[in-house]
């Protein structure tokens, strides 16, 4: 019998020739008690059909095509085995509350990068850019289906996603092989180095008009994504870049799109859509926020405004020399635009920009990485991972930064601090908070605390007396980690070298 390992793929391609593009819900899956039906796709002629399994035993598929009035049905059944999943599958990445974990429960801490067109460069420079993602700290990337125009993206691509007709409109139920076959195995090339793809599934950089496609089409196009990467554990579903800015399409049109994977993704993938100046909003398809935005404070917001999801920061700028404001963030910003970003509790994505005369820029062509940032965030990312999980971002009350918070001046002039703070708009108190809320996660045994391009001599803390506590010093720049206290407690004053990215890691002994 046929052994699949757990959260891995079975797929199947059958005699039928394909008619359609795809055909719903006549792929029946079974083990035990558990039932799922999906659909098959056109691939390279005929139908086939792709299935993760997430429970170990052996699973029985029955597959009915419908036949028309001349045919009979098209009936093919079987079984395969689900093994255990082992080494570092540990399935599709889920949400827990405010953040994310694997389906297994294994911790997964996402540390992004952008490469939006690379799948539609030529194929030396495609693997070019696998061969440095296997080298990078990323284990996330933001990427899209369809080709990207714009500055620095002015070649054609070798081949389309869907054939063309006379009048120059796209076929979309023509389906192009070389094209989707490509994708197949870059998407399978990204699972085995253990990195998410965010497949962006329309974005408004598009001179060859396939956002303009209609919305019938649109949903026929997204259908057969589904059908065709749905059973790829590292897939995630980001509906769109900058979607506002896809003028041929609605707020409803959107809706549908996360209202059909909703319904038709059996996997229940994660669920997202990038904006360019107002954030989505929440949805019950909506899995976490995509959020192109430097405000790094606002996602305590973001994350009320959406019922507690997760919030990635997928756009803030690059590390680069372009002419575009969103194009020259030097290396210490990118980075710390992470750290500020995740000492606020959310996650963040990585781009680099620097100009080429052969336009091969990472941001969306890929090839090779020549900032200074991605090692400091690998870095970064290593330095998360050491840390016992069940952290979040510290979340100060509102009170006079002028006083000890003991003291007997503060204790008599509460009231007086009180009125202050009713007084007060919510914009002015959420400044306030930003301003006197130190950057740093907490968990029960340790505080990380960030000073981003603040540069003092010096941070006190304030922790509990009867325990004791090693403190280092860690300098995100020189990616370097210094103990130089082993047996702190109660209030304690840490001395800084007075410079831009330091950071103090306390841990309970």
């Amino acid at each position: 019998m046929i052994q699949i390992e757990k959260y891995g793929m079975f797929e199947l391609e059958l005699a039928a020739v394909a008619e359609d593009m795809w055909v719903a819900d006549c792929a029946h899956f079974s083990c035990g008690d558990q039932q799922f039906t999906t659909g098959i796709f056109k691939k390279d002629g005929h139908y086939a059909v792709r299935f993760m399994p997430q429970t170990e035993g052996e699973w029985n598929y029955r597959i009915c095509i419908p036949g028309t009035k001349e045919d009979t049905n098209f009936v093919t059944e079987g079984s395969f085995c689900c093994v255990p999943n082992k080494g570092d599958n540990h399935g599709p990445v889920v949400t827990k509350g405010d953040m994310f974990c694997y389906k297994d429960g294994s911790v997964y801490y996402p540390f992004g990068t952008t490469c939006y067109a690379w799948t539609n460069q030529p194929k030396e420079l495609q693997e070019q850019t696998v061969k440095t993602l296997a080298e990078a700290p990323f284990n996330k990337i933001r990427m899209c289906v369809f080709p990207k125009s714009m500055p620095y993206n002015n070649n054609e691509p070798e081949v389309f996603p869907f054939e063309k007709g006379e009048d120059g409109s796209w076929l979309v139920a023509k389906t192009v092989e070389a094209f989707w076959m490509n994708l197949d195995q870059r998407l399978m090339q990204l699972q085995e180095l253990g990195i998410e793809a965010d497949l962006i599934v329309f974005h408004p950089y598009d001179r060859w008009e396939f956002a303009s496609m209609s919305q019938e089409d649109s949903l026929k196009y997204l259908t057969y994504v589904l059908y065709r990467y749905g059973a790829y554990r590292n897939l995630w579903w980001s509906l769109a870049n900058e979607y506002e800015t896809v003028y041929q399409k609605t707020l409803a049109d959107w809706d549908e799109y996360g209202e059909l994977l909703q319904e038709k993704d059996i996997y229940h993938h994660l669920i997202s859509v990038h904006d360019i100046m107002t954030v989505y909003p929440d949805r019950p398809w909506l899995t976490h926020c995509s959020i192109q935005s430097n405000q790094f404070d606002k996602i305590k917001i973001y994350k009320e405004q959406h019922g507690g999801k997760p919030v990635m920061m997928d756009e803030f700028g690059y590390e680069g020399d372009l002419e575009y404001g969103w194009g020259n963030k030097s290396a210490f910003q990118e980075v710390d635009s992470f750290w500020h970003t995740i000492m606020r509790g959310g996650f963040a994505t990585h781009g680099e920009t620097f100009h080429r005369e052969d336009e091969v820029l990472w941001w969306a062509k890929g090839g090779k990485l020549y900032g200074e940032s991605p090692s400091r965030i690998g870095f970064l990312k290593d330095l998360l991972y050491s840390l016992p999980a069940g952290w979040h971002a510290a979340n100060k009350e509102l009170a006079n930064p002028n006083l000890d918070g003991l003291s007997p001046e503060a204790i008599e002039t509460a009231m007086f601090w009180k009125r202050l703070l009713d007084q007060a708009d919510e914009e002015a108190k959420f400044g306030f908070w930003c301003g006197t809320t130190p950057m740093a996660i907490e968990g029960d045994t340790f505080t990380l605390q960030y000073c981003g391009d603040c540069r003092p001599r010096c941070v006190s803390f304030d922790m509990a007396k009867d325990k004791t506590y090693q403190v280092e010093v860690i300098d995100s720049m020189e990616m370097t980690r210094e103990v130089v206290m082993d047996d702190a407690s109660g209030h304690f004053v840490v001395p800084l070298p007075s410079k831009k990215g330091m950071a103090v890691l306390i841990t309970e002994k």
